[in-house]
């Protein structure tokens, strides 16, 4: 099975590249995407995300560390 979606994304992606038609439509998708991107609405979350993962970071960042320095005290013996 995973041969069979190996071979489809191959194709497509060979298709993509290698076509003139193909590079038009790899123009499109690219942007839509840019466009999407860009849109206000998309990047509003893109900032309630990192707001997110930057408090997250802080809450968990020492118990992490410390977690983290014992997985490296445990591993070499210390």
């Amino acid at each position: 099975m995973k041969a069979k979606v190996a071979f489809v994304v191959g194709a497509g992606l060979g298709y993509l590249a290698g076509t003139a038609s193909g590079r038009a439509q790899y123009e499109r998708m690219r942007s839509w995407a840019l466009d999407v991107w860009n849109d206000p609405r998309v990047q509003e979350y893109v900032q309630e995300a990192q707001v997110q993962a930057m408090q997250v970071a802080r809450e968990q960042g020492a118990a992490l560390r410390a977690k983290a320095g014992d997985a490296a005290k445990s591993a070499f013996g210390e």
